[in-house]
């Protein structure tokens, strides 16, 4: 496969209701030498046959996985994505959402010169309902984002949302391979890998209409509500408390990045009994960007059963 300036990776499932939206904005993007990769991943709606309508009108779209579809997540479909494509810069793209027309352009603009650092950017994002009615103008506007960027506090957190991201070949280099059941999302490893050995870029504009739906695979908790319902799913959160050790640890290890003692303490606390961990909790103050996400974490921390590093 010949290598391109910009690769954009879409992965779809179900997603005939949003889809023509979200690849119709990006062939209208400001920015032209791109080509978007789609992997489906084991769609049963009418995907699939519009992805094929699609390529018809636009050779920069392509169907990497037409004679193999497979469902195997969300997170292992963006790093086949990631595997099977060469370009210099990689974006990753949601099916639902609408990019804005200098999506890409800006993006690229906040790329350093030299290429040989690995490299992440991320911008803002604006939150629309499923009619594209604003919800927020900006999702970022209150986040310390020089913190929450910082390779030791991305241990606990991660703002860098995924379909805002774009990232150089330096960096591809260092986040593969990776074992996906041994991390918590594909943006966030990308996150932490550039923290840990390179830079990350914010660009405070949005740049993309953030669609919010019943159909989310990720979203972003607007109201109280929502804030309840994730009480109700705490044992997932405690799940993803564990992953974010092992994907805190398996990052270390890639990178050889030395934590401080309070990223050492987080990081150690699968071999922490658990009869010590309030100790450790109150004394290392781990947070998270928000009050609420803070208070699960603390508490996800000091139950038991906390699972070993992954492979």
């Amino acid at each position: 496969m010949a290598k391109v300036e910009v690769a954009i990776l879409l992965s779809t499932y179900n997603g005939e209701k949003y889809l023509k939206d979200q690849i119709e904005s990006i062939r209208r993007q400001t920015y032209k030498n791109w080509q978007l990769f789609i992997r489906d991943d084991g769609s049963t709606d009418e995907t699939t046959n519009i992805i094929q309508e699609l390529i018809g009108k636009d050779d920069r779209v392509q169907w990497i996985n037409r004679q193999k579809v497979k469902n195997v997540g969300v997170k292992e479909s963006f790093i086949i994505l990631l595997k099977e494509t060469k370009a210099n810069y990689y974006m990753f793209c949601d099916q639902d959402d609408v990019w804005l027309p200098r999506k890409i352009e800006v993006t690229l603009a906040a790329m350093k010169e030299n290429s040989l650092i690995p490299q992440l950017v991320f911008t803002d994002l604006k939150l629309v309902d499923s009619d594209l009615k604003t919800l927020d103008q900006s999702v970022l506007s209150s986040v310390d984002i020089n913190y929450w960027i910082c390779p030791d506090n991305l241990l606990f957190d991660n703002i860098v949302t995924g379909c805002t991201v774009m990232i150089n070949q330096a960096l591809k280099d260092i986040v593969l391979p990776v074992n996906t059941d041994s991390i918590v999302m594909h943006d966030w490893w990308f996150a932490q890998i550039a923290s840990q050995s390179g830079q990350i870029n914010f660009v405070n504009q949005a740049t993309i209409l953030y669609r919010q739906h019943g159909d989310n695979q990720v979203g972003i908790n607007t109201n109280l509500w929502h804030k309840f319902a994730k009480i109700r799913r705490f044992n997932k959160f405690r799940m993803q408390t564990e992953l974010q050790i092992i994907q805190g640890n398996l990052s270390v290890q890639r990178t050889h990045f030395k934590t401080t003692d309070k990223g050492r303490m987080f990081l150690s606390m699968k071999d922490t009994k658990t009869i010590a961990r309030l100790a450790v909790v109150v004394k290392a103050g781990f947070r998270k960007h928000t009050k609420f996400g803070s208070l699960a974490l603390n508490i996800a921390l000091m139950m038991n059963n906390l699972r070993k590093i992954g492979g």
